[in-house]
């Protein structure tokens, strides 16, 4: 065997050498996640030469009497071993999830708790860890779970996320049973996660204050990905560019007093679009309204443009909206 093998697939093949009457019996005093990473290993190893077999004999201070090449049935061998460690039918439940036919995804695991106790949880994990399971949230929850963090470690879980690119699937698997454990009792090599687009999409969701904080945190030492970080992230300014059927859609559900609010700050683009897209009444409203309104604190418009992206995100994830642009018209 060219390749160098782990400690778990040691383990492994000498529970293989043993027969499957003593490896299930030696199975039954491990811990359930031992069981899945050794089983794992069974269906990975397949043929093992005979230095390897030397070697693996001495370390163990075990006999191996395998020939020159010894062949194995993994999954047959896992799956005869594991039913005779703890009967057919967990044996078999078991089975799917070491195989990854029956693996929970990790956002479902995580979806009802609530913020503060997976905020505790997450920020308990390695840093990197904690970046992976924030792409593993929906963008709002992820935003509500940054704002328990201190903000250095806002910045620095935002750079790890724009950072990510593949997780080793046995590292998904170990993350998946530790929350299935802690929080609800409860396919390749890889798996995608992170990215610039999911920090952006994270940020999108952030108040404003703090984006700019943390952007300018990133800024400072990664102006690249800040950039690519504030392209991908949809703003305010963005509505101008957005198609009228998309526009019109979010319109609707944006209160007046709000939209009105919004109009404050907004670019002459952003304005022109959103009076484009509304009736000439409701449009002449406005502009009463916005002329009889005295001066709006900052905060305020920020908050009311942030509530009207909240929205255009939302019906975005509905499958009602396109964010993406698609407009034939030119903006300047």
């Amino acid at each position: 065997m060219s390749k160098e093998l782990t400690n778990t697939e040691k383990a492994a093949l000498t529970l293989m050498s043993v027969g499957q009457e003593t490896a299930s019996l030696v199975l039954q005093h491990l811990t359930e996640q031992e069981v899945k990473r050794i089983s794992r290993a069974f269906l990975s190893v397949q043929e093992v030469d005979r230095e390897t077999q030397f070697s693996i004999s001495r370390e163990f201070k075990g006999m191996l009497t395998a020939g020159q090449t010894l062949l194995v049935d993994g999954k047959e061998f896992a799956k005869k071993v594991i039913s005779n460690a703890f009967g057919e039918a967990e044996g078999e439940n078991l089975l799917e999830y070491i195989t990854g036919a029956k693996k929970e995804p990790i956002g479902s695991i995580v979806k009802d708790v609530p913020p503060n106790i997976l905020a505790n949880f997450i920020m308990a994990e390695h840093p990197q860890t904690v970046a992976f399971l924030m792409t593993k949230l929906s963008p709002g929850q992820a935003a509500e779970i940054l704002e328990f963090m201190p903000e250095q470690m806002q910045t620095d879980v935002l750079l790890r996320i724009a950072n990510l690119q593949n997780v080793k699937s046995d590292v998904v698997d170990e993350v998946r049973e530790v929350l299935r454990q802690q929080l609800k009792q409860g396919v390749s090599d890889e798996e995608k996660a992170g990215g610039p687009k999911s920090a952006a999409d994270i940020l999108n969701f952030v108040d404003r204050t703090n984006e700019a904080r943390i952007i300018g945190e990133i800024e400072e030492t990664f102006p690249n990905m800040a950039e690519e970080i504030k392209s991908l992230m949809f703003t305010f300014e963005d509505l101008k560019k957005i198609d009228d059927k998309s526009m019109q859609a979010i319109l609707k559900e944006v209160p007046r007093d709000q939209l009105v609010i919004t109009m404050k700050s907004a670019s002459p683009e952003v304005k022109e679009k959103i009076f484009k897209n509304i009736s000439k009444r409701a449009a002449e409203m406005i502009n009463d309204d916005l002329s009889s309104m005295g001066p709006v604190k900052l905060k305020d418009v920020e908050k009311a443009q942030q509530g009207v992206i909240d929205i255009a995100r939302k019906l975005e994830a509905e499958g009602k909206v396109n964010l993406s642009g698609g407009s034939d018209e030119e903006y300047i």
